[in-house]
């Protein structure tokens, strides 16, 4: 769960294939890594595709700090919300070693909720798919009351 105003992005990791690093960073299962963030719409100077306008801000980002990068939308990784977009992107140093990461964006009234995970590899696109499935969006304030009834809920499922 990550909450910001009114809302919160819900998503499931089963049992023993999370560890909680800190409040952004999740160690997942087949060394794989996740950090959980939100863009503010107002990063995205007014644009109304706020899922293709997050994913061109990362871009543009990694173009900044990179000596190469590209990118490519997942459909296969997506399923049927449409509020939701999967970004692959490889970026490169000028040596040429290689990082890459799944943009899992999340369309919110304020901007977007981001599960980025990396490495970006075939055998992490299960725990992808997995992940996509669970996002969603909560028209809800997050507050400990609620933290607590969906943490018991979590337990009692896992």
């Amino acid at each position: 769960m990550y909450g910001h105003g009114n809302e919160y992005a819900e998503f499931h990791v089963k049992g023993n294939d999370a560890q909680l690093q800190d409040a952004y960073h999740v160690l997942l299962r087949n060394n794989a890594g996740m950090m959980v963030s939100f863009v503010d719409k107002k990063e995205f100077h007014d644009q109304k595709d706020l899922l293709g306008a997050h994913a061109q801000w990362e871009i543009n980002y990694w173009h900044e700090h990179a000596s190469r990068v590209e990118s490519n939308i997942r459909q296969d990784l997506m399923g049927s919300n449409k509020g939701l977009k999967v970004t692959e992107i490889k970026v490169y140093n000028d040596k040429g070693a290689q990082m890459s990461s799944y943009l899992i964006g999340l369309a919110a009234n304020d901007g977007v909720f981001v599960l980025s995970v990396s490495p970006a590899k075939k055998e992490v696109d299960p725990l992808v798919k997995e992940l996509v499935s669970s996002f969603k969006l909560v028209h809800q304030k997050l507050d400990p009351e609620r933290v607590k009834n969906l943490a018991s809920e979590a337990k009692a499922h896992d």
